[in-house]
């Protein structure tokens, strides 16, 4: 039997979360179509609007409809009560939940954490659902958007039906924080529409955020992870949606006004949202770098060996390079393919020697790391790591590949999975800034771009890398 995610009864907590169990007023005007509405004096109506009916819900897990879910995002006004009700052929059944504050974020020193880790660190209402005319009207303490999700558990996974309720404090999430979140400014409009803003973003050339209802990406419904609800918009075939297969992205680099705007509407979750992303100041950082030198090129920018460094993921303005040196191997850097620009260094350099052009102290491999944001250039002995279905686990740093005395590197899986690869060249949890795999025997990088195609590799196989080639192979 799973566990039960929500205490449920006795540790209700104060009364202002919920009605005092009195049934829920009978609804005005007729109900036109089936389905489950949101109605009471915590809405505005006791009306059954199409605008307040609820959605069929998305298990994040697959991205699919999931039978017997639904949900909403929908303005209350604090204590004041609200119910659910389903319309079946003009039979009224009516749900509701004792709630109870549970945080399923993570939070070590938190001990009522149930530290799921990719849940919002954030107090949510849940509680197991009670139908029929029992069930109680329930209110919340703030006003504010909410997100309500209702699990009849129709299919039979879960331990109990469940209703829970979150607080939406709409930010982002994005190249402009590192894949944190950043919380909007909320506007109420006369008309009733909400609006979120967030302005002076940086961003990418490509850039990619989603909007989030909460610094999270889902809401578990169950302890062993197979319901889960999501709390960002992105894209998919072109549109908003909340199970979305792609990100939002930006055309140029530069600073943004970010807007999301809610506005009660029928149909899917996210009909009730639109969103813009105007460019108020193009950036000046370069969208390239090359690296020239004796082994580069020859000092000649027309050569294919000159190194084009690739762009860090989310940062505009970071470049990274992985190639094996000399104490012989000479290198300069423009952001242009020619004489224009080019520099040895910037205010902070670390890991070479200027005795005219660049060199190094030792051969090896090595990362090269130009950063025009902290005004830095960074050698040093470059480390590889493996990461994800073909390690064992996601634990970054855990497996490291070995460095080989022609400059190569190579790594054996140690499971059956999808491989991914990556140097740390933007901090720690962010390995996919600078991620990259094996295709056709090429060595491709994620760059400013979406996840790279999986590419599936069995236990025992063996992934070398040769980068000043570009090369690689999987044996």
């Amino acid at each position: 039997m799973k566990k039960l995610l929500y205490l449920l009864g006795a540790m209700a907590l104060m009364a202002g979360f919920t009605a005092c169990g009195d049934k829920p007023e009978e609804p005005n005007g007729p109900i036109v179509f089936d389905g489950f509405y949101i109605y009471g004096d915590a809405v505005g109506t006791q009306e059954f609007l199409a605008v307040n009916q609820m959605a069929a819900g998305s298990n994040e897990v697959d991205k699919s409809l999931r039978a017997g879910m639904f949900e909403k995002y929908i303005w209350l006004e604090a204590n004041k009560d609200f119910s659910l009700v389903e319309n079946m052929a003009g039979n009224k059944i009516f749900y509701g939940a004792t709630l109870s504050e549970v945080n399923y974020g993570y939070d070590e020193s938190d001990p009522n954490c149930k530290n799921f880790a990719d849940n919002p660190n954030m107090k949510i209402l849940a509680g197991e659902m009670i139908i029929g005319e029992s069930a109680p009207a329930m209110q919340v303490k703030e006003t504010g958007m909410y997100h309500i999700v209702l699990d009849n558990n129709a299919v039979g996974d879960l331990e109990y039906p469940q209703i829970i309720i979150q607080r939406a404090k709409w930010g982002v999430r994005g190249g402009m924080n590192g894949w944190g979140f950043t919380e909007a400014a909320e506007t109420v409009n006369a008309d009733g529409s909400v609006t979120y803003t967030l302005t002076e973003q940086n961003l990418a050339k490509n850039g990619e955020y989603k909007w989030a209802s909460c610094h999270g990406w889902k809401i578990n419904l169950d302890v062993d992870g197979l319901v889960k609800a999501e709390v960002s918009l992105g894209l998919t075939d072109g549109k908003l949606h909340n199970a979305a297969q792609n990100n939002l992205a930006v055309e140029a680099a530069g600073l943004y006004t970010l807007t999301l705007t809610w506005k009660p509407a029928s149909g899917a979750v996210a009909e009730a949202f639109t969103y813009t992303a105007e460019c108020t100041q193009e950036s000046t950082m370069p969208e390239t770098m090359y690296i020239i030198g004796n082994e580069f090129g020859n000092w000649d920018w027309n050569a294919s060996t000159v190194v084009s460094m690739v762009p860090v993921h989310s940062v505009p303005g970071k470049f990274w390079a992985v190639r094996y040196m000399t104490t012989t191997t000479e290198f300069k850097f423009c952001a242009l393919r020619e004489w224009n620009g080019d520099f040895c260094g910037l205010t902070n350099n670390s890991g070479f020697v200027t005795p005219g052009n660049n060199m190094v102290e030792a051969d090896g491999l090595y990362l090269i790391i130009v950063d025009l944001n902290a005004d830095a250039v960074s050698v040093a002995p470059a480390a590889i790591y493996g990461i994800g279905d073909a390690f064992g686990s996601w634990d970054e740093g855990a497996y490291p590949f070995t460095v080989n005395a022609d400059g190569t590197a190579t790594i054996t899986a140690n499971a059956s999975g999808n491989l991914r690869m990556y140097v740390p060249a933007d901090g720690a949890g962010n390995w996919w800034h600078s991620e990259f795999n094996i295709y056709d025997g090429a060595i491709v990088y994620r760059a400013g771009g979406n996840d790279q195609e999986a590419v599936a590799v069995t236990a025992g196989q063996i992934i070398t890398l040769d980068f000043n080639n570009e090369a690689g192979s999987i044996k």
